[in-house]
């Protein structure tokens, strides 16, 4: 198996969008939404580097949106995230929809603030890392309900 297939047989929850682009020349970034069946408004994704990348993509394997539960053990969904990008080269481009990369903000008053994020599939929670790359592009979304 690829690694898009053992991404979307690791991760047990919620719906997998994972895989590379058929397109021969680099999308722009609403040809490579449509083509995993995302939105194609590009106001909806905002560019991120390769750590960010990395980052969102260990976090959404290893625990589900909704409720923070484990999906998968932390060292998994590293290897796999690893995997998942070590198929682009320099000069790729990466996109997300939010910021469930970051921590929670803690405001002044004790409330406890999470991620916010252009929502990009009917589903309540959605978010991943679409790869525009010179040579190879691809998606890795996930998406969960509560």
């Amino acid at each position: 198996m690829g690694v898009a297939e053992d991404i979307i047989a690791a991760r047990t929850c919620g719906v997998t969008r994972c895989g590379l682009s058929a397109q021969v020349i680099p999308p722009t970034l609403p040809e490579l939404a449509g083509e995993f069946g995302l939105a194609k408004e590009p106001s909806f994704y905002k560019e991120i580097g390769e750590a960010t990348a990395r980052h969102l993509i260990r976090t959404v394997l290893h625990r589900d949106m909704a409720y923070n539960a484990e999906v998968m053990p932390e060292s998994l969904a590293a290897e796999l995230a690893d995997r998942f990008l070590a198929q682009f080269g320099p000069d790729t481009r990466y996109f997300s929809n939010g910021s469930w990369h970051l921590p929670p903000v803690v405001r002044p008053d004790g409330v406890i603030c999470g991620p916010s994020w252009d929502p990009v599939t009917p589903a309540t929670f959605d978010t991943g890392v679409l790869a525009i790359g010179p040579e190879r592009s691809g998606c890795l979304w996930v998406e969960d309900e509560d």
